[in-house]
């Protein structure tokens, strides 16, 4: 079986007067794996899917405590994880108390 992922297929068959013949996602065959099982079609008409994984760190903690007082802020700089990254609570922050989506996410360029 193949690494790659496949959605799909980008065939267009004449029996069809030029249109596609709806199969949604490329299964490999058993037989000849770069054949697709539901439609018959090499792998390469098939769309390729590529998954990106976006990595985002959440710096300092913009909520303001006080509204009487302009950046009235806590003073937390990081995001922790209550009880760990997996665990259920995961999305208030250890030091400050405060939700995940009050403090700034910054996204690494890689």
């Amino acid at each position: 079986m193949s690494a790659d992922k496949y959605g799909e297929c980008n065939k267009s068959h004449e029996e069809l007067s030029g249109g596609k013949d709806g199969c949604l996602e490329f299964v490999e065959s058993s037989l000849l794996p770069i054949y697709c099982k539901a439609c018959g079609c090499h792998q390469n008409y098939h769309r390729k899917v590529i998954e990106y994984k976006r990595v985002v760190i959440y710096g300092c903690c913009k909520r303001v405590h006080n509204f009487q007082i302009e950046g009235s802020w806590d003073g937390c700089q990081q995001f922790y994880p209550k009880g760990g990254e997996f665990a259920k609570a995961a999305l208030e922050c250890e030091a400050c108390g405060c939700y995940k989506s009050f403090h700034r996410s910054v996204v690494p360029y890689e």
